[in-house]
């Protein structure tokens, strides 16, 4: 008896299917191979084709016979066996034993420890708000109607025409005219009711002031500025300054999502000592803060294979689109650099970047530099930095961007990216589990290590060398100490000043403001947590101020891999983005003031001391 060539084997008939065995024998017809049971029924016409030429091809024929094989190898697949029949049945009343469990023990847990509760059941709440959004969506698609469909669908065109009738009626320019001065007007007189007792306090507001005209100055079109960003984007980072440092709820809620996050952050200290070995702190940049980059980009991998940080961006995106105007492509891109940098969140619209305007891609790269990635601003947590006017200061600096943008680079061309159909976030990279994503996160920011640590390494070392030039130089008509920071705080002086700095802080603010702005942020950062421990900053509103002024990206190392990163996604672009790229730097550093100016003009002491005194601040 002879064994059944390979190509026989694996081509002609599917063993794994059919309780049956190949034999060959001499001289039999190819046509005979039809004749076991069932199987002239069951092959296909490609594998009778295939069978007969290579039957013809060996001279040789196929006969069936019976041979025992294990009962489940096809009972498994059996359209006919109880699991498969009830296997949806079996897979809901899983799901629904898992809700039973989950809920008696959140049930215990709120009973039994309800302060060590409370981020579960924020956890909790989001996932049934989610949930049942979803449930809400499938049930009415599958179960409702067609009369409450149509009924529905009348509703909807109603508000949708009555929604374009009064875009129409807000797109005169003499209402909007109206309504910007009634905006700008009701800003400033809370500002000043607020501030009236103290008339230092309103500082910061000649500040923004200075700042908007400073713009309009510079702008490629000052005639054709759509004003309708600007007033929002300034509307916007005024709610959330006054929701976070004007009232205790607001300011408690940030606080609360800053110290669950710092505990977060806390967990990398298992692979750290594992890694490195309990004296990690000698080498504390290295051994700590780098190892949080890839502790923090590997969890964000996680969010974004479950498809929430998409869910938080397209949100994101939709607010700033409906309230500012703006297109969906720059919007999606802007929303996403609260969490990622630049070129990373300009993946979420890559197959749109060669349709975007000179305008959208002034706007996606102020983005970039007035923002800060979630895994580096965790490294300024463990400066010593509050994680909640971290968080603060990354969020009111999205619009702020915006409105930077729009004023410098308005737009004077026909956008082919304007509604969020077009967009869709969720068009950014897959990854095929959780233990892929979070490997993926993981090596993805080994590169971004490498840039941080090169960059670091080459800028301290060049900027020594001229520190030590200038201070050579100084020294030879009698002036030592002058450095290279010194004289560049001179300058930022008044520009600090006029964002709430008292003015003996002045001097000390502008140092590390001239740092973050011409060297990296992590050393501007370093730099106050230092002069705050050796108290050469006076007052904690100078530290505030300074905080949110050097949250961004706007240094010379991200204009170079920003330049890079979106010059290889869109190469046809490439002159478009050479031209404009030192102007958003210079608008991403704005953005900075900007956000800077607000907590200069809102921070109030006794918000803090509230909380200081709080006895809701338990560690959780």
């Amino acid at each position: 008896m002879e064994t059944p060539n390979e190509e026989t084997r694996n081509g002609v008939l599917p063993l794994n299917y059919f309780r049956h065995d190949i034999i060959l024998k001499e001289q039999h017809k190819p046509t005979d191979i039809y004749s076991g049971a069932g199987i002239a029924q069951t092959t296909t016409l490609g594998c009778t084709s295939d069978l007969k030429k290579t039957t013809q091809e060996t001279d040789v024929s196929v006969a069936v016979v019976d041979i025992e094989v294990p009962p489940d190898v096809t009972s498994r697949r059996s359209p006919t066996s109880w699991r498969f029949k009830h296997r949806e049945t079996l897979k809901l009343v899983a799901v629904i034993i898992s809700i039973l469990g989950y809920f008696a023990y959140f049930t215990a847990a709120l009973v039994l420890n309800f302060q060590q509760a409370i981020p579960l059941l924020v956890l909790t709440l989001l996932a049934v708000v989610i949930v049942t959004k979803r449930l809400g969506l499938r049930f009415w698609r599958t179960f409702a109607s067609s009369e409450s469909k149509r009924k529905w669908s009348r509703v909807s065109d109603g508000l949708r025409r009555f929604s374009l009738k009064l875009s129409n009626l807000l797109e005169r320019r003499a209402i909007q005219i109206v309504c910007y001065l009634l905006c700008v007007g009701a800003m400033l007189t809370y500002v000043v009711v607020k501030n009236y007792s103290n008339l230092e306090n309103l500082k910061p507001a000649l500040g923004l002031f200075c700042i908007v005209l400073f713009c309009w100055c510079i702008s490629y079109d000052r005639f054709k500025i759509n004003w309708r960003p600007v007033i929002w984007g300034l509307g916007m980072q005024m709610l959330l300054g006054l929701f976070v440092l004007r009232t205790s709820v607001g300011a408690e809620a940030f606080r609360f999502i800053g110290h669950q996050f710092e505990i977060f952050l806390n967990y990398v200290l298992a692979g750290v000592t594992f890694v490195f070995g309990e004296k990690y702190e000698d080498f504390f940049f290295v051994f700590k803060l780098m190892p949080t980059l890839i502790f923090i980009s590997s969890a964000m991998s996680i969010l974004y294979h479950f498809g929430a940080m998409q869910w938080i961006i397209d949100c994101i995106a939709y607010a700033m689109s409906v309230t500012m105007g703006t297109t969906a492509a720059e919007s999606t891109s802007t929303a996403a650099c609260i969490f990622l940098g630049q070129p990373e969140a300009s993946l979420t619209i890559r197959p749109f970047l060669h349709l975007m305007t000179r305008s959208e891609f002034f706007a996606i790269l102020t983005a970039g530099f007035a923002s800060v990635t979630v895994d580096v601003f965790s490294i300024f947590v463990t400066y010593g930095m509050s994680s909640t006017d971290i968080i603060t200061a990354v969020l009111m600096s999205a619009p702020a961007g915006m409105a930077i943008s729009k004023l410098i680079c308005p737009e004077t061309e026909i956008s082919q990216t304007k509604t969020l159909r077009d967009i869709n976030s969720k068009s950014s990279k897959r990854t095929e589990n959780v233990v892929d994503a979070a490997i993926t996160g993981a090596q993805d920011a080994v590169s971004i290590i490498a840039s941080v640590i090169a960059a670091l390494i080459a800028f301290l070392s060049l900027f020594a060398f001229l520190n030590a030039v200038v201070t050579y130089l100084g020294s030879l008509v009698n002036i030592e100490g002058l450095t290279i920071d010194g004289i560049i705080a001179y300058p930022l002086m008044p520009v600090v000043y006029l964002l709430g700095v008292p003015w003996h802080d002045c001097k000390v603010i502008g140092e590390v403001v001239a740092l973050k702005t011409f060297v990296n942020e992590l050393v501007a950062y370093q730099r106050l947590s230092e002069m705050v421990k050796a108290g050469r900053v006076i007052t904690k509103r100078s530290e505030i101020v300074a905080m949110y002024a050097l949250c961004g990206f706007s240094n010379p190392t991200s204009v170079g891999v920003s330049l890079g990163g979106l010059s290889a996604m869109a190469p046809e672009k490439k002159m478009v983005l050479s031209k404009i790229i030192l102007m958003s730097w210079l608008a991403g550093c704005l953005a900075c003031f900007m956000t800077a100016a607000w907590a200069g003009l809102l921070y109030v002491e006794d918000v803090s001391d509230l909380l200081d005194n709080s006895t809701t601040t338990n560690v959780y």
